[in-house]
């Protein structure tokens, strides 16, 4: 039976310009905000830095060109959070949120819109799922921030006031994957916290595996049953941390200038927390531009795969990763069916998949060589800060601080497209697939 669209190519075309604009928009008012001489100690910023920090809080990224913890303002802080997770929750679910609560109804964009963004649903409430994304944020950002302040207040002897501050800032930059710290050697000072360490850590893969996963743990009890799409974040997410965990355990394990002097719970912890934020959330107890050639590479793709569907990281996704890789393994095997948890995986998907990681690669080639154009840096240096605005990660070698007005609008474009999709840009500029109406005559050619 053929499957009927519910919403039209117009319409799809609507909703993917909407999402453009509505972050496009954000990005611009959040930088004029910034602007504004209370936001900065200084009074001042260019607008080119105030952009910039907005894409970078909006897009849930964590790259900065002036140091958060010095150079804003309370209030400049205030605005960079409020701008934080307003975009790890979407603009476009925001507006639904805001919606539902002053009475609106939803629409059928709407539906088309979560199925864009959080994949398609069976036996679905749109209503009720806009609500549980809201209800599930607040939730874990607050247990999240009550335990941290805590821990601050009884352990490091934070005043009160400093320890609910300092736990709401980066519980909420936490669970948004956006790695923006109030410390100016990010969270250095806690390498050797087993309890910080562990608290940003669960923040950032709640956050990163996607709301769609958490709603089916959170009703696992009643379905007694996950979803393919679940299934493949979950074994992903658990390969990408534990595997990458003892990677980069090995690949610093005698590096001096990270955890090679460090005693062993310390380096066992650290790995941990430098690969979990390492899918997208930016944070970092070490040094990145001190840490070997291994794990800077290993990092980079990290941060290319990303967090899940649904969540508030970016990259290519765990779940697009995993179809291309069953793809591949297939093909290699002689099969002609993708196969995972023995379900057929459709063509179309695999295409779709393959069409994003081609998409992506090209564009941090093409940004890769524009920062290394206009910037005097290693092509290892550029690769990683191109990827980490992509993936909308955070994490730097140590050059953001100092790069061109060029580079930074390079960036500025990586972290927009990482966090809208290139799915959402492809609806957005009217890219629709067309039926061959002439059928051409079929020859092969030599591969490989």
């Amino acid at each position: 039976m053929k499957e009927i669209t519910l919403v039209s190519s117009r319409t799809q075309k609507q909703i993917g310009l909407q999402a453009l604009l509505a972050f496009g928009g954000a990005i611009l008012i959040g930088a004029l905000l910034l602007m504004i001489p209370q936001m900065t100690v200084s009074g001042k910023i260019s607008f080119v830095d105030a952009l910039f920090t907005s894409t970078s809080a909006i897009c849930v990224t964590g790259l900065i060109v002036q140091d958060t913890a010095k150079y804003f303002t309370d209030i400049g802080k205030t605005v960079i959070l409020i701008l934080i997770q307003i975009g790890g929750l979407g603009i476009m679910t925001v507006g639904s949120i805001f919606g539902l609560i002053l009475g609106r109804k939803i629409l059928i964009k709407d539906r088309f819109y979560i199925d864009s963004s959080f994949g398609p649903r069976q036996k679905f409430s749109a209503s009720r799922f806009f609500l549980t994304i809201a209800a599930t944020t607040a939730v874990i950002e607050l247990t999240g921030f009550v335990i941290m302040a805590l821990v601050l207040h009884f352990k490091y002897a934070y005043p009160i006031k400093p320890s609910l501050t300092f736990s709401f800032f980066h519980c909420v930059s936490a669970f948004n994957n956006a790695g923006f710290s109030l410390y100016s050697n990010n969270l250095g000072s806690f390498v050797s916290d087993f309890s910080i360490n562990i608290i940003i850590m669960l923040l950032i893969i709640l956050g990163g595996i996607g709301f769609p996963v958490i709603s089916e743990i959170l009703s696992y009890r009643k379905t007694r049953h996950f979803s393919l799409h679940a299934k493949i974040v979950f074994v992903m997410t658990s390969i990408l941390i534990f595997g990458g965990a003892l990677l980069f355990f090995l690949f610093e394990f005698k590096n001096p200038a990270t955890i090679g002097l460090e005693p062993l719970a310390t380096k066992i912890i650290s790995s941990f927390f430098q690969v979990v934020t390492a899918r997208t959330a930016g944070f970092s107890t070490l040094s990145i531009g001190k840490l070997t050639q291994f794990s800077l590479f290993f990092l980079t793709t990290l941060m290319f795969i990303g967090a899940s569907p649904g969540g508030t990281g970016g990259g290519i996704k765990t779940t697009t990763f995993a179809v291309v890789t069953a793809g591949a393994l297939s093909s290699i095997r002689g099969r002609s069916q993708v196969v995972l948890f023995k379900k057929k995986l459709p063509g179309n998907l695999i295409s779709r998949a393959l069409t994003v990681t081609f998409t992506v690669m090209v564009l941090i080639v093409l940004s890769t060589i524009g920062v290394l154009i206009f910037e005097k840096c290693t092509l290892t240096q550029a690769i990683f800060e191109v990827t980490s605005a992509f993936g909308t990660v955070g994490l730097s070698t140590g050059i953001t601080l100092g790069l061109t007005s060029a580079s930074k609008i390079i960036l500025i474009i990586c972290m927009y497209i990482g966090r809208i999709g290139i799915s959402t840009l492809a609806l957005a500029i009217g890219m629709r697939s067309y039926s061959d109406r002439i059928i051409h005559p079929e020859e092969s050619v030599t591969i490989g």
